[in-house]
């Protein structure tokens, strides 16, 4: 009897060893990532230096903060000066007023930096991830490209940690690549943090479909203002080779004749598309100073007003209006423009 008790009890022990629980042990939560460093000094552009989460590369960006910051203020608005091709963050910074308006109108600016790629052209230059331009690098071993809108939310997470910004007032322009970057890219994925944005330099989309470019979530549409000039010789060059224009033809400029040049109407058609508006609603200004068409009829639900106001500058070159370069500085006229929209 001994005998057999003791191997029930042994058969026991063995069968429930056999049989563990199923249940799953959580595991630990992982610590946040500390927030980087961000170094500022009231009244001075300057530099920072960041490591993404998603890429390998040291990104450069800097942050300039009006003179009279204080926490004490207001939670300051944030405008995003994306250079073009082949510029740097100081670039921008010396070609545009964003430094002088963010001193008058008490706003934080930021200049982030685009990382270098060498390019089907033979040239090594800055470039904005977008997918023209992934189409243009050379070298297989850039590819995938470094992921900029990591980039540009990290940074806007770094200026949330560190200073005292309205975040439902941060607002992004761009300047060429830099403005393909902000239509493409910053209206699809970062719509969850710009509040509104402009650009110059281009017209509309240059090809897709509407839908490729409407916000991740499908509903974080947000307005658009953008300008090019009627002797941009990027977009020119554009027209001719479609086809559309003569070489020598300025970009039209009149209604009508902008309605008539395909290479101009139809990708501002497909941006209006993208941004759900009703391309038949528009209103339109003929005057000495610009051309303007706007859209602001929405045919798609979203998170509150918004249009696209496109204007054409008579004798502007391929080039962001602001400074000495144009008779007309537009970054007042843009930030005016962005700062009466929040999220």
């Amino acid at each position: 009897m001994k005998l057999l008790s003791i191997l029930a009890v042994l058969s026991l022990g063995l069968l429930s060893y056999a049989a563990p629980s199923t249940q799953r042990i959580a595991p630990r939560p992982k610590a946040p990532a500390p927030v980087p460093a961000l170094r500022w000094t009231p009244g001075v552009a300057t530099p920072n230096m960041l490591v993404t989460s998603a890429d390998p590369d040291t990104r450069r960006y800097m942050v300039r903060v009006p003179s009279t910051y204080s926490t004490q203020h207001a939670p300051y608005p944030v405008v995003f000066m994306l250079h073009g091709t082949g510029q740097t963050a100081q670039i921008a910074l010396t070609n545009t007023t964003w430094n002088q308006a963010s001193e008058m109108l008490d706003f934080i600016v930021v200049y982030p930096e685009a990382l270098p790629y060498l390019l089907l052209d033979g040239t090594t230059r800055t470039k904005w991830h977008t997918e023209e331009v992934a189409a243009n690098v050379v070298d297989p071993s850039e590819l995938p490209l470094a992921d900029d809108v990591v980039f540009l939310r990290e940074v806007h997470a770094t200026l949330a940690a560190h200073l005292n910004i309205d975040t439902t007032r941060v607002y992004a322009t761009g300047f060429s690549n830099g403005g393909a970057f902000v239509k493409t890219k910053i209206h699809v994925d970062l719509a969850d943090i710009f509040a509104a944005t402009t650009s110059a330099g281009g017209i509309g989309l240059g090809g897709g479909l509407a839908s490729q470019y409407y916000p991740t979530n499908g509903y974080d549409f947000r307005p658009h203002f953008e300008v090019v000039g009627t002797v941009d010789d990027k977009k020119r060059e554009n027209c001719v080779q479609l086809g559309d224009l003569n070489p020598g033809d300025l970009l039209p400029r009149a209604v009508l004749d902008v309605i008539a040049t395909p290479c101009v109407w139809d990708p501002l058609m497909l941006y209006t598309n993208a941004l759900g508006l009703n391309t038949a609603a528009c209103t339109t200004v003929e005057n000495a100073s610009y051309t303007q068409f706007l859209w602001n009829t929405s045919v798609l639900p979203g998170p509150g007003p918004r249009e696209y106001r496109f204007r054409i500058l008579p004798g502007m070159t391929h080039e962001y209006p602001s400074g000495t370069n144009y008779a007309v500085d537009y970054v007042p006229i843009f930030y005016s423009w962005m700062s009466q929209y929040t999220l």
